[in-house]
């Protein structure tokens, strides 16, 4: 696991730094795409501690940590100014990332080998991808502030549900996470689009955070409404 986990970062930050030297980004494009990866599975370290019988990597999260390097890929743009090749390039390579999103879970199923910590390693790089995309929406000039709801949203949740005991309660079940996740990557990834219209970028990305804030708002009504009642172990 560590040899993988440490080839992949480092493939990063080859990639990074030949980008870096192709396109003329930022001098950190190899670093921001070096982190990516150690952040990610360092995330799931609580839950691999948890079910150590269930850390290894299989077929699933080989694909996980794949997609990781295109992540990288897109973080290296982050510092750099936009232009319209600069903004096809970060928008291609998000859609390759985003693409790859839910492969991991799909051979998953077929293999039979689907573990609470492959879950985890792809919900936290599908965080570090939302979080990457509203950094470049924003500061590409394609939304105002409030774009970076879209990848702050996940982290003031844990944090909440750190410091505020009913924020614990398991949510239930639902697909609607799973939709307003995808049109929120979505969203953002258009909203980077170099379209020859500006007023699309602003739209794509309100279509995103709109829908994020609608989702996170019916998970936090419910757990306000259910606060009162004891949590069952």
């Amino acid at each position: 696991m560590a040899f993988l986990v440490t080839s992949v970062g480092l493939i990063s930050i080859a990639v990074g730094w030949y980008l870096q030297q192709e396109l003329d980004l930022s001098a950190a494009a190899p670093l921001l795409a070096g982190i990516v990866t150690p952040l990610t599975v360092l995330a799931c370290e609580p839950v691999r501690r948890r079910t150590p019988e269930h850390d290894r990597m299989g077929p699933a999260n080989v694909v996980t940590l794949f997609r990781a390097i295109w992540v990288s890929a897109v973080a290296c743009f982050i510092g750099t100014s936009v232009t319209d090749s600069i903004a096809w390039w970060a928008s291609g390579l998000a859609a390759v990332a985003l693409a790859l999103d839910g492969l991991d879970g799909f051979i998953a199923r077929r293999t039979g080998s689907e573990t609470d910590y492959g879950a985890q390693l792809d919900m936290e790089l599908d965080s570090i991808m939302m979080l990457v995309l509203s950094v470049l929406a924003f500061m590409w000039g394609r939304a105002g502030l409030w774009v970076l709801f879209c990848g702050l949203a996940r982290y003031a949740w844990i944090a909440a549900y750190m410091c505020i005991a009913w924020f614990r309660r398991p949510l239930l079940e639902s697909f609607r996470r799973k939709t307003a996740c995808v049109i929120g990557g979505v969203g953002l990834l258009l909203s980077l689009v170099p379209w020859a219209i500006p007023t699309l970028n602003t739209v794509f990305a309100a279509t995103a955070t709109a829908t994020l804030i609608f989702s996170f708002g019916i998970d936090l009504r419910w757990l306000i409404s259910q606060r009162k009642r004891p949590i069952s172990c």
